[in-house]
């Protein structure tokens, strides 16, 4: 009986320390997990016709713990590092006139001068400018533009630790909105 009583406290009560420990080890995954932020801003919100805009990108090491690597060209296009996408009010996507896509240089495995390291905290940032014409965004109207970083470099070309990889996935920024006037 005595045995039933502590069997059934140890069930009770087992359960709230296991979900807690359970907690804490996920915490200890992500610090130990490389994070990176993706942030852009405009120089202003609304825009003449056949104007220029400039976009403001910045990836940062949000990982409040280690340092992390990451190449250091920030170009446009898919063979690259930042892809855009912009959708006009109703959420249609705006194909732009000309498409972007800077190559990345070719890499020597040992040589490290291709990559920054970002220290906690730290950013790697890039002014984007181009016509409003080329990124077809030509007719009056609100436009929301959204980035995504995404290393051109696989982790079997590079040597270094915490290095943020193709493997490591895409990044989304937050999303900013423009309007174009008459």
């Amino acid at each position: 009986m005595i045995l039933g009583i502590v069997l059934g406290s140890v069930g009770a009560f087992g359960s709230p320390p296991a979900r807690s420990h359970e907690l804490q080890g996920n915490l200890v995954v992500k610090q130990k997990t490389k994070r990176l932020g993706l942030s852009i801003s405009t120089d202003r919100q609304k825009y003449k016709r056949h104007g220029k805009i400039r976009i403001t990108v910045m990836l940062t090491n949000v990982d409040y713990v280690e340092e992390i690597f990451v190449y250091g060209s920030l170009g446009a296009g898919y063979l690259s590092s930042l892809t855009y996408t912009i959708r006009d009010a109703s959420g249609n996507p705006v194909v732009p006139t000309i498409l972007d896509d800077d190559l990345p240089f070719p890499l020597n495995r040992n040589d490290t001068t291709a990559f920054v390291k970002l220290l906690p905290d730290h950013f790697l940032g890039t002014n984007y400018i181009d016509t409003l014409d080329r990124l077809n965004l030509k007719r009056p109207g609100k436009y929301s533009i959204l980035v995504e970083y995404h290393s051109p470099i696989s982790a079997t070309q590079v040597s270094l630790r915490n290095f943020w990889s193709k493997e490591d996935g895409t990044i989304k920024s937050n999303v900013v909105y423009v309007e174009v006037l008459r």
